[in-house]
């Protein structure tokens, strides 16, 4: 009941505030209508008296009365004069009566205000709830221990990478021709978010490799990255260069045809992404996401892909039998659905006794995902990226896996 009070007293207290000003009186302005006392009249006498008297010295000096002398001194009395009455005319507008003036416009604006607050109030009355049982802190331990442990792992996670950019920064200054060191530098950046300073390095890495195709199509993401995920004339140009090279890094074509894309040629896009995937190994981790953007876009444009995608090359988890194979034909939706999640969980009991393989993390990761269990997909992620802490290399392939597959990290 508390609450109740407390909310309503700042609402009251709000609504109080943007009324007030609407509400108030004020001071009547010159365009007013004010009834005129003696005071005024007299004030109006003066001043005509006073207009007179300066276009009487005017002529007075035309006809020789007064010297210049003698006119600029009754010019300056008879402003001292008007200057006065100017003052007793301030004077009185100070003291003026307040009078209410309500204007069409201050009526409708308090008006508004009144109907918004109703409204906000109904609006809660309809959607809130009041009725809903707090959350002790006790009955919430293991959601608060999960999160501080999500939160304890990335922020070791973070500190791992931070030191391998130290580390490997140090190693570079002595020894600015290590390949390896300039791309395990650009990794590292890009695994903290860092792509701008990635470009450094991975642009490092072109020179002394002879502008190998993987580290353009490394330098290229960074590009994209860092330009918040538009593809500009520049790493386009970076992407074309790489695609004539014998690289088979799939961030390439992946890459063009996002560009196509975003040119808005989405049936060029789709050509490509299909090739893509249709050549991919079958343990590529990155399938499924290409597929889905496949789907994705093949669905809003009304695309035809019908045959044209070899959907089963997407990454296994253990290689089914035949056996496997012929008993998942004969089974229900619901128990071939049983059997992928056993599957799944059977890859996840064996990483548990075995965590020391990424390529099943990998493959872990991208089966939750395709199962939609995004949180297992998250927890993950944190344990892979804790048992390869020491290795940036790793932890840096682990994030982009997430990225590529839309597995957000806490």
């Amino acid at each position: 009941m508390t609450i109740w009070i407390v909310l309503a007293a700042i609402t009251l207290l709000v609504a109080g505030f943007i009324l007030w000003p609407l509400v108030q009186k004020r001071p009547v302005s010159g365009n007013d209508a004010i009834p005129q006392d003696d005071t005024d009249i007299e004030i109006d006498h003066d001043l005509a008296v006073y207009r007179d008297q300066l276009s009487e010295i005017e002529r007075d000096i035309e006809r020789g009365v007064l010297s210049a002398e003698q006119a600029n001194a009754a010019r300056i009395e008879v402003q001292r004069r008007i200057l006065n009455a100017d003052q007793r005319i301030r004077s009185k507008s100070e003291h003026l009566p307040v009078i209410a003036k309500t204007s069409p416009l201050r009526t409708v604006s308090a008006i508004a205000v009144v109907v918004f607050l109703l409204g906000g109030l109904g609006l809660y009355l309809d959607l809130g709830r009041p009725d809903l049982p707090d959350r002790p802190i006790a009955s919430r331990a293991e959601e608060i221990a999960a999160i501080q442990h999500a939160q304890s792992v990335n922020s070791d996670r973070i500190d791992v990478l931070n030191r391998a950019v130290s580390d490997l920064s140090q190693k570079l200054i002595q020894d600015p021709t290590n390949l390896k060191g300039w791309e395990l530098l650009g990794a590292s950046l890009m695994a903290l978010g860092r792509p701008v300073e990635a470009q450094t390095a991975f642009l490092e890495a072109i020179k002394l490799s002879d502008r190998d195709g993987d580290y353009l199509a490394m330098y290229a993401e960074s590009l994209i990255r860092g330009d918040n995920g538009q593809i500009n004339a520049t790493a386009r140009g970076v992407l074309k260069e790489a695609a004539t090279s014998n690289s088979t890094d799939p961030r390439i074509q992946y890459y063009l045809g996002l560009s196509d894309a975003q040119d808005g040629n989405i049936a060029a896009a789709v050509d490509r992404w299909i090739a893509l995937v249709n050549d991919a190994p079958g343990d590529a981790s990155w399938v499924p996401m290409v597929v889905a953007r496949i789907t994705d876009a093949a669905l809003a444009q009304g695309i035809d892909i019908e045959g044209r995608l070899n959907v089963a090359k997407a990454p296994q988890m253990r290689g089914p039998s035949d056996q496997d194979v012929a008993n998942a034909q004969q089974m229900t939706p619901e128990e071939r659905q049983e059997m992928i999640n056993s599957m799944v969980d059977g890859l996840a009991e064996r990483l548990e006794s075995e965590p020391n393989d990424p390529d099943g993390w990998a493959r872990l990761m991208q089966a939750y995902m395709v199962l939609g269990k995004t949180d297992d997909a998250q927890n993950a992620l944190k344990k892979a990226s804790g048992v390869f802490a020491d290795q940036p290399e790793l932890v840096a392939r682990f994030d982009a896996l997430a990225k590529e597959i839309g597995i957000i990290a806490n």
